[in-house]
């Protein structure tokens, strides 16, 4: 409000930035539970990427509401599949890591398998975001998230960092994320992932 400044500029701001992050964090919820949990979970989490990236590109035409909606919409299909996929590659790292450690016991195997393990990882984290940010095709977004990764190494380990600071104030502070902990999360994902984009798209643009 303009006619507010200093420290009630300030909480102002941040009040109204807390009522976001919960009122995006209730529209996850919902509509994961509106495509019964499962088939919800992945266009609710793009939705959810798509509504911030659009906020820090400024480019917010319509409501919250709207925009989400819309992204949950026209992404449904699209999100459950690769959502489907990345999950089934995860589930198949996750067996033969468990297979390796329990019968084959090979150290260089199991070395190997880890090494897989993180590129799968790092690749999940730039996942939604490549997708809220990019119109590609097919298994273009998975090759894209994986390039961005290992080209940004620092905004990459950023990322892990942010998680694990989440992880340890879910510990001590679990009623945020009843609250707003899918927003909370996906915001400084969002983030750095941005600052990723435009930094690769900066020097292709120079060169």
């Amino acid at each position: 409000m303009e006619h507010l400044s200093g420290i009630f500029k300030w909480m102002y701001e941040i009040g109204n930035g807390l009522a976001k992050l919960i009122y995006l964090h209730l529209l996850w919820v919902l509509f994961t539970c509106l495509g019964l949990g499962v088939l919800g979970l992945f266009p609710a989490t793009t939705a959810l990427f798509s509504v911030i990236h659009k906020s820090m590109e400024r480019n917010m035409k319509d409501s919250l509401f709207q925009t989400f909606f819309g992204a949950y919409k026209s992404q449904f299909l699209q999100a459950n599949g690769f959502g489907l996929i990345m999950t089934a590659l995860g589930l198949f790292l996750y067996w033969d890591l468990t297979i390796s450690k329990q019968v084959i016991q090979s150290a260089f195997l199991h070395v190997i398998l880890l090494i897989f393990c993180f590129l799968y990882f790092i690749t999940a984290l730039y996942f939604f975001p490549v997708f809220a940010r990019y119109q590609l095709k097919g298994f273009q977004y998975m090759k894209q998230a994986f390039l961005v990764a290992i080209i940004r190494p620092f905004e990459t380990i950023a990322m892990i960092l942010c998680l694990l600071i989440h992880y340890y104030v879910f510990i001590f502070v679990p009623v945020l994320y009843v609250f707003m902990g899918a927003a909370m999360l996906a915001y400084p994902l969002m983030w750095f992932a941005y600052r990723a984009f435009l930094g690769i798209e900066e020097k292709k643009h120079l060169g």
